[in-house]
């Protein structure tokens, strides 16, 4: 009896921990990670990532617009993504550190919170909360990516036509509105709603709607022709935000696709958007470019050096506040990712963010063949471009700039776990 009781506590044993190498390798799902109402929730959470940016309503405070959006999210991502993450704990943890882009991410995240504790700003533990959340961010879409790439993909076409929907009744109503800011209801620059009540930030949030919108990939009719009229409204929109930068990142980013991609639909779309985008130039645009000339950014760019200069190796700390200032102007950044990050962290810190997107450009350039890939290399290039003119913070939460960032390194490690969960299923080694 005791020979046989022992045999059957081995097989349980044996069976508890067959269970438990299963679920170490096991991929990424929502509908089998958690229940049902759970993943349609991190997926209106999700969804609403990327649109409440346009459509959350404007807070109370003048400067905090968008306190309404960032609220919300705590109930609509933050709390099912804290608890796909807690479930599925040492899957993210292993993926997080077997990846070269992971170990980077984690290595900048953990300088920029310790820069931090020496920063002027006096909050180390606001800008430690943005890198946890930074990421669960990236984690958590990376996760979509890798086991739902099909959701996602929806889930990226749907944002584009709730941003559409957005920029069409922000350029119906605008003659209209009641600005904050009246300058720039004067200059007939349109903005959005809620965090993008800023010409510039909407341009930069719309632009990157266009670039992935046109890389995707649609089967119906009816969702074909949402798509071209969803890109056609968008495209008026960044427009009439006048934003130089932002039109600028489209033409390179369409450029690059022209001439990146093999797929015919692709490149008619790439080519249809740098014709438009020429003749709007060559007919008043370019006379628009050079009344506004460079707008400060050469003498921004050496008293960013300055400032690089005097704190080479640690930085200031990260949420430091520092000032430029350029004649009569004065801005509290450098209107550029790259000298900012390296002001805030120091150089060494900038260098792990230089070496992630490189990376993270890399993936993109080798999957371009994927839909995904193709999303993710167009995003890509349209950030970088639009990086070296304004949108300079990361490390903050949910906004424009956090999502030019940020969004493409989750792609990224999607696309990497997803291409590793496929060879393994083949038995067969991955770079990726």
């Amino acid at each position: 009896m005791q020979r046989d009781e022992t045999r059957e506590v081995r097989s349980s044993m044996q069976l508890e921990e067959s269970k438990m190498s299963v679920m170490r390798g096991q991929r990424f799902h929502l509908q089998t990670d958690l229940p049902r109402w759970v993943g349609g929730w991190l997926l209106l959470g999700m969804w609403w990532l990327l649109v409440g940016l346009a459509a959350s309503p404007v807070g109370s405070k003048v400067w905090n617009p968008g306190k309404p959006y960032h609220d919300s999210l705590i109930v609509l991502f933050m709390a099912p993504a804290l608890w796909w993450v807690w479930k599925r704990r040492g899957e993210f943890g292993r993926r997080l550190i077997s990846g070269v882009d992971g170990r980077l991410l984690l290595v900048f995240l953990a300088w920029a919170g310790l820069s931090a504790t020496w920063s002027n700003y006096g909050h180390a533990g606001d800008m430690v909360f943005n890198a946890v959340y930074i990421l669960l961010f990236v984690v958590v879409w990376a996760a979509v990516v890798a086991g739902n790439p099909q959701w996602f993909r929806e889930l990226l076409f749907w944002a584009a036509i709730g941003l559409a929907l957005v920029a069409l009744g922000a350029v119906t109503i605008f003659p209209s509105r009641v600005l904050h800011t009246l300058s720039w209801q004067e200059e007939g620059r349109v903005v959005a709603f809620g965090a993008l009540d800023n010409p510039n930030l909407a341009a930069f949030a719309y632009g990157a709607a266009i670039v992935w919108l046109a890389q995707s990939a649609v089967r119906e009719r009816w969702k074909h022709v949402v798509q071209i009229l969803s890109l056609i409204v968008m495209a008026v929109f960044v427009v009439l935000t006048y934003c130089r930068s932002a039109w600028l990142a489209i033409l390179v980013a369409q450029a690059c696709m022209l001439i990146a991609t093999r797929h015919g639909h692709v490149k008619l779309r790439a080519f249809a958007i740098l014709v438009v985008s020429v003749a709007a130039v060559a007919f008043g645009g370019w006379r628009y470019v050079e009344e506004r000339g460079m707008s400060y950014r050469p003498q921004i760019f050496e008293q960013a050096k300055a400032w690089i200069r005097a704190h080479p190796w640690r930085g200031l700390g990260e949420g430091s506040h520092y000032t430029i200032q350029v004649a009569d102007q004065t801005w509290t950044h450098s209107h550029n990712v790259f000298t900012h990050t390296a002001i805030m962290v120091g150089i060494p810190g900038m260098l792990v963010w230089v070496a992630l997107w490189i990376v993270v450009g890399w993936r993109g350039w080798l999957f371009r063949h994927l839909t995904t890939g193709r999303c993710l290399l167009a995003l890509w290039v349209f950030a970088t471009v639009a990086f070296q003119f304004d949108a300079p913070e990361l490390m903050q939460k949910p906004s424009v700039e956090w999502f030019l960032g940020w969004l493409p390194v989750a792609m990224s490690m999607g696309l990497s776990w997803s291409i590793r969960d496929s060879q393994r299923d083949r038995g067969t080694e991955v770079r990726a």
